[in-house]
């Protein structure tokens, strides 16, 4: 399989590397990793520019950016896809560091009929400001993650980090089943063919909220599925203060947009990937 990892990023260069760091050492490569850069300064630039030449042998970067006008995450995601030369896209957010078979685990998964949506690990800020200071990536569950879950306020969802491939026991803890929420933006893959088919994001979403929802409510509303790929695609993500809230005005209009894309049973969105 022809794969593309999508990495969205703003203005976290140190974040991102370690992310890149975590996918030149999966148990199964990505053909090509492609930058989704909604308008970040110079710095991220050079650090990108620094990990194609680390990571030459180990799959080609791309860099894509568009200026920073506000937040356009969708359009920048379209347009990277655009570019993109795989047949199945795996997205993970430019502030996560991949579990070392979370490629594997979404393309041995993959169907062309779905998308597939996982968790991910919240890490505390202390060991995320430990792990961005060393340049050390966490790339399965470990004792240090266990020993910092541990303790009041810092890392959280650490059951996330646990692998779990029979059967049964993925029925017994529920790890099939798709929550509310469904797809997350951080950690979910689907066809290239299928992204096209929806129209691929829509770039009429106001802020970084709802929007990989969307997605996967496109996806049913073409009678097509959405499968849990919990415990088997894991990541691990990078402590940030918080950017939105659930009474923010541009949140409030997301819902809104949500809720009719549902009630109007939408399989598609005007401004999307083909719009020109």
């Amino acid at each position: 399989m022809n794969l593309s990892v999508i990495v969205p990023t703003y203005n976290r260069p140190q974040a991102l590397k370690l992310s890149l760091l975590s996918l030149a050492r999966q148990s199964m490569p990505p053909s090509e990793v492609l930058i989704a850069d909604d308008g970040s300064t110079s710095e991220t630039r050079d650090t990108v520019l620094e990990m194609q030449q680390t990571l030459k042998d180990a799959f080609p970067i791309k860099h894509v950016w568009q200026e920073d006008i506000g937040f356009r995450k969708p359009k920048i995601l379209n347009e990277t896809v655009r570019q993109s030369t795989g047949d199945y896209l795996v997205f993970i957010d430019g502030d996560c560091m991949a579990h070392r078979h979370f490629l594997r685990a979404h393309v041995e998964h993959s169907d062309p009929s779905t998308i597939l949506s996982g968790k991910r690990v919240d890490l505390g800020r202390q060991l995320t400001e430990q792990l961005l200071h060393e340049g050390t990536i966490l790339n399965a569950l470990n004792l240090r993650l266990l020993l910092d879950s541990s303790r009041k306020g810092r890392s959280r969802k650490v059951e996330e980090a646990f692998q779990i491939r029979n059967p049964l026991l993925r029925s017994l803890m529920h790890r099939n089943f798709i929550p509310d929420d469904g797809v997350w933006g951080c950690n979910f893959s689907l066809s290239k063919q299928l992204f096209i088919d929806i129209n691929g994001c829509d770039e009429d979403f106001l802020d970084g909220s709802l929007e990989d929802n969307d997605l996967g409510i496109r996806v049913l509303n073409q009678g097509k599925q959405v499968r849990s790929v919990r415990g088997l695609a894991i990541v691990f993500h990078l402590w940030h203060p918080s950017s939105w809230s659930f009474e923010s005005a541009k949140y409030q209009y997301n819902l809104k947009k949500i809720r009719q894309r549902i009630d109007n049973k939408e399989t598609i969105c005007a401004n999307g990937i083909k719009t020109r």
